[in-house]
């Protein structure tokens, strides 16, 4: 945690006393403050207190906190107490203006609904049999609601020849397990069971080489695949840890390959937290990596397609290359998540460096060189020019050159 915000939580905790809240109670208060800062948002998000918006604290209550940590109903009315008197605290201070406090306290002002998801996950015991998400007495309401599709995007893809994307069957393949069977996550975890993760490793196109005793985080696929399904709500976690699939489920396999494709990749780059796709606790700032993402795509579709193009040496002394090197190697979720996506897409292809350190290899990272194909190529330039229309036609690589400076 920052210096700034460990002044702001003690100087919070100071005018609680003062206007006679027992220390007991100041203290819980203090308390949530500072596992919020530490765990969720320095780990995870890489902000500060007073950047907190409405999405970033939605995405706490809702979905971080019931599925890392262990607790109660009371205990997470504790921190949306907490949140309360603090975000009314910061704007009186002039810390963070009126409009984005009122945001986050709508936000909190949904304190039932918070409470309700996080009974689903803890309670239920005897259950027997899956049962779709439709029949949990209005639980997945809002999880029919039609795909929202790109259409400059799509028209792209639709029209353009590209390479098979491997993501749209293997993903079909991964629903329909999960169709056909009751799964409960693993309580200690909250990841997909080790034994299903080898069943469902050896249904894929090209089955990855896992351990015995595999992991959900050592799958690259069936990692990206878990968090692709929870953004997309094409499931839900019920009673006892229990998958739930949702109607969206039945909505998204009855689109054609090309629509499935532009929905899967308008996930990951822009409803997916890329911070979900890291090991918690990591501090690999995924949050600034998918911030910059504009400039990602901007460096990648400058490369030459249908040609490997070295990331070291020689070959790789121009200022473009350097900062796509550069990056990957700063931001481990962009090398060893995001960029297997976008090959699972069809969109890139990648080497790795030979004789790589274990750790290395274990972790996939150690990208050599990277083989843009021409569909990849027009794909890439248009996720670039949206970047540039939302940042007002300002540099993308400009902005990520001062950004990995500053870092």
């Amino acid at each position: 945690m920052n210096l700034r915000d460990k002044i702001l939580i003690e100087v919070f905790h100071q005018k609680l006393l003062s206007q006679g809240l027992g220390r007991e109670t100041a203290g819980l208060h203090r308390d949530n403050l500072i596992f919020f800062a530490n765990a969720y948002l320095e780990a995870g998000e890489a902000m500060e207190l007073k950047e907190v918006d409405a999405d970033t604290m939605h995405y706490f209550l809702s979905s971080w906190y019931p599925t890392k940590v262990k607790a109660s109903r009371s205990e997470l009315a504790k921190f949306i107490s907490t949140f309360k008197k603090f975000y009314q605290f910061v704007c009186q201070a002039r810390v963070v203006n009126r409009e984005s406090r009122d945001e986050i306290m709508g936000v909190l002002a949904r304190k039932k609904l918070y409470l309700a998801r996080l009974q689903a996950r803890r309670r239920g015991k005897n259950s027997k049999a899956l049962r779709p998400a439709r029949e949990l007495n209005g639980q997945a309401q809002g999880m029919d609601s039609p795909f929202e599709i790109d259409q400059s995007l799509y028209l792209l893809v639709h029209n353009l020849s590209r390479p098979e994307a491997r993501i749209i069957l293997d993903f079909q393949l991964f629903l329909d397990y999960f169709s056909r069977r009751m799964i409960r996550l693993a309580p200690s975890t909250a990841t997909l069971p080790k034994k299903d993760l080898q069943k469902l490793n050896r249904m894929f196109s090209r089955p990855e080489a896992l351990p015995a005793n595999v992991a959900q985080s050592q799958s690259q696929r069936l990692s990206l695949f878990y968090h692709f399904a929870r953004c997309m709500d094409l499931f839900i976690i019920g009673p006892d840890m229990e998958l739930l699939i949702t109607p969206r489920t039945e909505r998204l396999l009855e689109l054609n390959p090309d629509q499935q494709l532009v929905i899967l990749l308008d996930a990951l780059w822009n409803r997916l937290r890329w911070s979900e796709l890291e090991k918690f606790g990591a501090q690999g700032f995924s949050s600034w990596a998918q911030d910059q993402r504009g400039g990602f795509a901007e460096l990648i579709s400058r490369l030459p397609a249908d040609t490997p193009n070295s990331l070291s040496g020689v070959l790789a002394q121009d200022r473009c290359t350097k900062m796509l090197a550069n990056y990957l190697a700063f931001f481990e979720v962009a090398e060893t998540a995001v960029m297997f996506a976008l090959k699972e897409m069809g969109i890139v292809d990648y080497d790795y460096k030979p004789g790589r350190d274990p750790f290395f290899a274990k972790n996939h990272r150690g990208i050599a060189s990277i083989t843009l194909t021409k569909f990849g190529k027009r794909v890439m330039k248009y996720l670039a020019r949206k970047g540039r229309d939302e940042m007002g036609g300002k540099s993308l690589i400009d902005l990520m050159e001062d950004g990995l400076v500053w870092v």
